[in-house]
């Protein structure tokens, strides 16, 4: 059994405390004698590890890559970050390659941040929202979910999809029947679609705001539907490029930080030193921890949750407990798991943090995976 001490981030609010693990928590308190090995880190931040259920590669590794390698260099690069537990990110492209990384995903565990399965980002997503995503699109048929389902074998967690498109609908009932969350992202669906999606059983918009109908006065579009919706709950990619910081501050407001699920959306470029990048026969741009596209189309964020955290914290104005719970509780809660909370029981994952947000030291499951030097 281990112990650690330092200030305890809830949803309570911080306060100086201990917790006493294995695998699991055994103890949240007041400090106490301890027997053992106990840390004491004063000052700094214990909080529930992050959980990044958006995260397509980073450091120039893909999930995608055919070399499994390239998903434990992900899961390490992402334990610095404090994030103890990833969905590996798949992006529009053929049916062959999306089985085999389906496949692959199922049978790898990881040693940094702990792989908890597979997030299907298309290829069933509109054309008029494609943004960054490869020309692989296709309609959603039975067939093929079922190719999924079974190359997946019980990995697959959550697939975003254009509620919309042909066959949308279906695929949305089917694939939640199969206990598999559906998130409607790229997605060009009016109020009236997007309602009826979710009755249909859609609980998430894909990096809300970005990839999807504007908001407009006379017609509010998928995401008047999804902020005004209890039911459903909304990533945000906080780098601040995005979205700016007004409109973070305005989709915390409407939904809660307990519907508020923070991602990085980072890609292979992600991480990289700043200038011009060609990878895999496509050319990048990273400039100021953002990538973009030839085009200058935004491909995707080079964040950190911890990162994430912080810009919620300084640069929207969101108090440290809620902006955390953004990162670790809501993400956890959405996928349920027994993960997201300084509470006896639950999974010993833990990050800790200056009050920078840089991260010292990341526990998964009792075990530290990364601290920093």
């Amino acid at each position: 059994m281990k112990a650690i001490r330092g200030n305890l981030v809830t949803d309570l609010g911080i306060r100086k405390g201990q917790i006493e693990y294995t695998d699991k928590i055994l103890y949240v308190g007041e400090p106490r004698p301890f027997e053992g090995d106990l840390v004491d880190y004063g000052g700094s931040l214990i909080a529930p590890g992050f959980i990044d259920i958006h995260v397509h590669g980073l450091a120039g590794y893909d999930i995608m890559d055919p070399d499994p390698e390239s998903i434990h260099q992900i899961s390490r690069y992402l334990a610095t970050k404090g994030v103890t537990g990833f969905l590996g990110t798949l992006q529009t492209s053929s049916y062959k390659e999306i089985i085999e990384v389906l496949k692959r995903v199922s049978e790898t565990e990881t040693d940094g941040a702990k792989l908890l399965g597979s997030h299907l980002e298309g290829p069933y997503i509109s054309p008029a929202k494609i943004g960054a995503q490869r020309q692989n699109l296709r309609e959603p048929i039975k067939n093929e979910l079922d190719d999924l389902l079974w190359a997946a074998n019980g990995s697959l967690r959550l697939v975003t999809l254009a509620p919309e498109v042909k066959g949308g609908l279906v695929a949305v009932e089917y694939l939640t029947g199969h206990g598999v969350l559906v998130s409607a992202g790229h997605t060009d669906a009016t109020y009236e679609e997007a309602k009826q999606a979710f009755d249909a059983g859609v609980q998430l918009l894909g990096h809300c705001w970005n990839g999807m109908r504007e908001l407009h006065h006379r017609e509010p579009g998928i995401v008047g539907a999804g902020l005004m919706d209890d039911r459903v709950l909304v990533e945000l990619i906080a780098d601040c490029y995005h979205i700016h910081p007004t409109v973070l501050e305005l989709t915390v407001k409407l939904k809660g930080p307990d519907r508020v699920i923070l991602v990085s959306d980072s890609i292979k470029p992600a991480g990289l030193e700043s200038g011009k990048h060609v990878i895999d026969g496509r050319v990048y741009y990273v400039v100021d921890g953002l990538v973009k596209l030839e085009s200058g189309v935004i491909a995707g964020s080079s964040i950190g949750l911890n990162e994430a955290v912080r810009n919620m914290v300084e640069r929207v104005g969101v108090g440290v407990s809620d902006a955390v719970q953004m990162a670790s509780n809501a993400p956890a809660s959405f996928l349920g798991l027994n993960k997201g909370r300084l509470e006896v029981d639950y999974d010993a994952d833990f990050v800790v943090l200056d009050k920078e947000f840089n991260v010292h030291e990341t526990i998964v499951e009792g075990k530290t995976v990364y601290r920093a030097e």
